[in-house]
């Protein structure tokens, strides 16, 4: 987890203020891009990775696989953050850099384990090792809970004790530091990338599951985190270390999907170091460079001089502080927008190499590809991830999920592909379940008359004979009337359905069937619909259409396909399916399907009430199309 580094400032923004009507505009054939299922996802956690869970345990557990399924979420970021640093899988512990660095037991291939079983649909990811240190041995730990008797508290920083430290007798000032070499042994990357063959070949997991592997934590700030290990920790010894292990992981698996660098927080973002600050940037011969774009720069060199892709999807955390509703309610343009300037502008002043205060504007993730494209070229294929952050608000589900709506909408506009919270609050399931279970699988282009105010976020099937438009109004306390006019779609519906999330309170969120959406509907009329939406509401405007000639371009899915009865399966064998999913006669998504694995894959169908659907797999051929009568 990232350093939360606090900075406040006066934002004037949305309350007491009247506003015009909103148009909307799309376009069902403009700016089309595969929105990732994989920006439907989180952090682990509530899953022991113990063997001998109780009953107590195993029923939070279930509760939790049943709101992962039935919200939509298809992705797990489940290698615990900072724990994962020093993580050994052939022991089964790691050493914990909070307080003490005590090391505890632990056991991802239970957690592996429990996914596989538990959770169809749902892939994890886990991490590999940087330090060149892993933990060894219990006998050494601290007296954690014996500090804590003493004292009444736990530091607020991590002391070095494990290993024979000592403290002063008011529990606050370290007076000897603890042997790290009593509870670490050397962790070679041969070391940490040797889990791949334990899984797939000792453990035989279906590997499909674990493609993404995150390479390492915020491993700029292990100053902080890990400062017990003697690491002499600049930009080019991280470099270092990350293409070591690169080299080994891809040469295990070519399939494999690296994340880097997994920079802490926006202090880090331009700078190697704990604090932040003027130190810790890129030496190049021509000048400092910011941490990122060092990064970057240094790996596109080693893919051309090596041959070895080094990077798969660009990974960074952020954890925004400020409180206001007008900031939240803002953060997502953070990410992309160049002309928003953010009052939480730190790190981002070293972008250029030295510290400049006019740096105001962050546009990160823009930043970020801009460097891609310029040192990578253009076709580079690196993809974006977000894998920690805290938005919620503990006081308002409602300001949370609006955030978040927010960041899943901007996050499919641009491409993300992969995004997991850190910490999870009531409203995101919610939130998760209005964007993944009733959008589609592919983004159009939008444009609203207030886009600050109220954003438009627009999927189609592929067949555009359905769209779903999210619409997110961030307005406190006004509700707004909305006209969206719609182009290239064939033979509207008379009628549009509504969903509407507004107003919660608390964890509202039970099932697909049993959650705090209201439903309505909207008219359509000369390709246009009109409605209003309440102040501080998310809100889908799902439409039906005739298919378009896209859709009879596709070839048959019957090579692939094969019934039991009304239970549909397809083959998999040769692992040229990617995807598959179930419509009905309406268009509608009722069963989605990403990451087959290599096998005979259930769709589920035998669950699907009377009638007639449409099945259709994403193959490495093309998209397959089948109509099938489940009776």
């Amino acid at each position: 987890m990232g350093i939360f580094m606090k900075k406040f400032y006066a934002v004037v923004f949305l309350a007491g203020f009247a506003f015009a009507d909103i148009s909307v505009s799309i376009d069902a054939l403009s700016g089309e891009q595969k929105i990732s299922p994989y920006i439907y996802g989180r952090n682990i956690d509530v899953i022991s990775d113990s063997e001998g869970a109780d009953a107590e345990q195993l029923s939070k557990e279930k509760d939790f696989y049943s709101k992962m399924l039935e919200s939509g979420m298809h992705f797990l970021r489940s290698n615990n953050g900072n724990n994962a640093t020093r993580y050994n899988w052939r022991k089964k512990m790691t050493v914990h850099p909070d307080w003490f660095n005590n090391v505890y037991s632990h056991d991802w291939d239970v957690t592996a384990k429990k996914l596989i079983e538990n959770m169809p649909g749902v892939d994890a990811m886990y991490a590999f090792q940087l330090t060149g240190y892993a933990a060894s041995t219990t006998d050494y730990n601290f007296g954690e809970w014996d500090y804590k008797v003493s004292h009444g508290f736990y530091p607020t920083s991590t002391l070095d004790l494990a290993g024979g430290g000592e403290v002063s007798d008011d529990g606050k000032t370290l007076l000897k530091a603890g042997d790290y070499r009593l509870y670490n042994e050397p962790w070679p990357a041969d070391s940490t990338v040797g889990i791949i063959e334990h899984w797939r070949d000792e453990l035989k997991f279906d590997m499909s599951r674990f493609t993404y592997w995150s390479m390492d934590n915020e491993m700029e700030i292990w100053s902080g985190t890990h400062g017990d290990l003697p690491l002499d920790i600049d930009a080019d010894f991280l470099v270092e270390r990350y293409i070591d292990v690169a080299k080994k992981a891809r040469a295990k698996w070519s399939g494999i999907k690296l994340t880097g660098p997994v920079v802490a927080n926006e202090w880090q973002w331009c700078s190697v170091g704990a604090t932040g600050g003027k130190s810790g940037l890129g030496k190049g011969e021509d000048r400092n460079y910011c941490w990122l774009e060092y990064f970057i720069k240094r790996l596109a060199e080693e893919e051309k001089s090596s041959g070895v892709k080094m990077l798969d999807v660009f990974d960074m955390h952020w954890y925004p502080t400020e409180t206001s509703y007008e900031e939240r309610v803002n953060w997502h343009r953070v990410f992309f927008d160049t002309t928003y300037n953010y009052s939480g502008a730190n790190g981002i002043k070293m972008v250029n190499g030295s510290w400049d205060n006019k740096q105001t504007k962050e546009y990160i993730f823009k930043r970020v590809r801009d460097w891609l494209d310029k040192y990578f070229g253009k076709d580079h294929g690196i993809t974006l991830g977000l894998t920690e952050t805290s938005i919620i608000d503990e006081t308002d589900p409602m300001t949370t999920a609006i955030t978040y709506a927010s960041w899943l909408g901007t996050f499919m506009d641009h491409g993300v592909e992969i995004f997991s919270p850190w910490t999870w609050g009531d409203g995101m399931y919610e939130t998760v379940h209005l964007f993944s279970r009733y959008g589609h699988g592919l983004r159009v282009a939008s444009t609203s008359s207030n886009d600050s105010l109220l954003s438009a976020y627009t999927s189609v099937s592929a067949a555009r004979d359905s769209m779903t438009v999210i619409l997110v109004n961030r307005a406190e306390k006004e509700s707004q009337n909305v006209s969206i006019e719609i182009s290239g779609l064939k033979n509207m519906g008379a009628n549009a359905t509504t969903l509407t999330l507004a107003g919660i309170t608390g964890e509202t969120f039970k099932s697909h069937t049993e959650n705090a959406l209201k439903a309505g509907t909207a008219s359509v009329v000369s390709n246009k619909v009109t409605l209003t939406v309440p102040a501080k509401s998310i809100t889908a405007v799902m439409l039906t259409a005739d298919a378009v000639t896209r859709l009879n371009r596709m070839q048959p899915a019957a090579n692939v396909l094969f019934s039991q009865g009304n239970a549909w399966f397809v083959n998999n064998s040769s692992g040229s399916v990617h995807s598959a999913q179930v419509y009905s006669a309406l268009g509608r998504l009722v069963k989605n399907f990403d990451a087959l694995s290599h096998a005979n894959v259930s769709l589920e169908t035998e669950k699907l009430p009377r009638g007639s659907y449409m099945i259709r797999l994403n193959t490495a051929s093309g998209f397959k199309t089948q109509k099938i009568l489940v009776k």
